[in-house]
């Protein structure tokens, strides 16, 4: 099928706003089986990462006639002045400025699929936006989208590490692109950066250990963790702000990564008191919202804790009364941390203690009493 050449897509790529565009063999992520297991053995992975590895490196249990793959990459690295506050806020990372990304790399790629469907008319495609198990950023460096950074991240000369990356699978043949060296170098600045040493070495991660990870991780986050958690809120940008790549990265002119309800600076009391139409309203529309209200507000409260701020005092007492047992038992704990020794306190507690049902709540109300009781 010779009805598209690779300069088309990209030319038309460029023309609809997508920053970078690669190809790449089907056949390319097959060399990372063994790395895989190693990566599983070590207690690497996380637990939002697929277990079972043939998924992970076989874009043909997705479309069994794949013969290339199209990476595409969108710079968010978007001009905006965060107004920084004295006190009193939560970092929402960068990744979720705006409008969610998924949302906007699959309309582009739609785009792109119906205009190579227009040339070749017995094309098939499925475009794919970090909505599957495919590993993206082997598959976008075996394209020549970037290189690999030590923090495992893609690093492109002109957009640094800056970009959300998706895949069009498709049923016909296209050279693939050359990889590209890092260029690195020596620099060990995003290794020495990481607050909780989640790169364990030069690009080898522990997941688990990684605040991106941990900000979306549910239930119960060990206290050394959440201390380096910071003010963060949702992901972490730590490491990427380190990169020399990024500070003279390019910025991009796109509205839709520009933060609107969601601030990159968001206030911790609003946070604390959203309301599930608040919640839609502010995080419903950026990418921070899949994994539900309760895990923002519990970040929320830990942020809290971390910064000793005692303005968010009221708004966790009443957090003692939520629907959500992570809430109420989060919520005691953080008042045993800003509330030294505080009779009134301790005695809501007790009382929040004694109609409480769920058995992580509990266990958390009562070393939370302990704790002010000295």
């Amino acid at each position: 099928m010779d009805c598209v050449t690779k300069e088309e897509i990209k030319k038309f790529a460029q023309q609809i706003g997508i920053d970078l565009v690669g190809f790449a063999s089907p056949d390319c992520l097959k060399e990372y089986n063994n790395f895989l297991k190693e990566r599983e053995n070590l207690g690497y992975s996380c637990s939002i990462e697929e277990r079972d590895i043939q998924k992970r490196i076989s874009p043909e249990f997705i479309l069994p006639e794949v013969k290339s793959i199209i990476a595409i990459a969108l710079s968010y690295n978007v001009k905006h002045e965060i107004k920084y506050y004295s006190r009193n806020y939560g970092i929402i990372s960068r990744s979720s400025w705006g409008v969610d990304y998924h949302k906007v790399l699959k309309e582009k790629m739609e785009k792109l699929s119906e205009f190579i469907k227009s040339k070749c008319q017995e094309v098939k495609t499925a475009y794919l936006v970090d909505n599957n198990p495919l590993l993206e950023r082997e598959i976008a460096y075996h394209a020549g989208i970037g290189w690999f950074g030590k923090n495992g991240l893609i690093i492109n000369d002109e957009y640094g590490s800056y970009i959300f990356l998706g895949e069009i699978l498709i049923n016909k043949y296209f050279e693939p692109d050359v990889p590209q060296k890092t260029k690195c170098g020596g620099c060990d600045l995003c290794i020495k950066a990481c607050p909780t040493k989640a790169i364990v070495e030069p690009y080898i991660i522990d997941a688990n250990k990684c605040l991106s990870y941990i900000t979306v991780k549910k239930g119960k986050i060990e206290g050394k963790i959440a201390k380096k958690m910071g003010r963060r809120i949702y992901g972490c940008d730590t490491c990427q702000q380190a990169c020399p790549f990024n500070k003279r990265a390019k910025k991009v002119i796109r509205p839709e990564f520009v933060p609107d309800k969601l601030l990159p600076r968001h206030d911790l009391i609003k946070i604390l008191n959203m309301s599930k139409k608040e919640f839609a309203e502010i995080f419903g529309p950026t990418s921070s919202s899949w994994r539900g209200k309760s895990l923002i507000i519990r970040n929320a409260i830990i942020a809290c804790v971390n910064t000793k701020e005692k303005s968010c005092i009221e708004p966790i007492k009443n957090l003692l009364k939520s629907e959500s047992p992570l809430l109420r038992g989060y919520s005691a704990w953080a008042l045993s941390h800003l509330c030294d020794k505080d009779k009134e306190v301790v005695a809501e507690i007790k009382e929040a203690l004694i109609e409480e049902k769920d058995e992580f709540a509990k266990e958390m109300m009562a070393k939370a009493i302990n704790r002010l009781k000295g």
